[in-house]
């Protein structure tokens, strides 16, 4: 797993058990990627990180219950217990 992503999963999930203090997570991030001298990651942090919330969306729109997909989901029940 590359650096820059193992960084961007540790500051999503902090981010998501705590969204009022992110930026002083970005703060605490900073400064240690510049004790670090990996400071040159700050752009492939950004951009695994986006990638993350947009996966986390996508995951929270697919499990959203809509009234066609219950509908859909008693449709295919009935049709089993036809088959059955």
């Amino acid at each position: 797993m590359i650096i820059a992503s193992q960084y961007a999963r540790a500051l999503y999930s902090l981010v998501k058990e705590n969204p009022k203090t992110g930026k002083e997570f970005l703060t605490g991030l900073r400064a240690a990627l510049k004790r670090r001298g990996h400071e040159k990651l700050l752009p492939q942090i950004f951009t695994e990180y986006k990638k993350l919330e947009v996966a986390g969306e996508r995951r929270a729109q697919a499990q959203k219950v809509t009234p066609e997909r219950e509908r859909t989901r008693i449709l295919f029940e009935l049709y089993k217990k036809l088959i059955a």
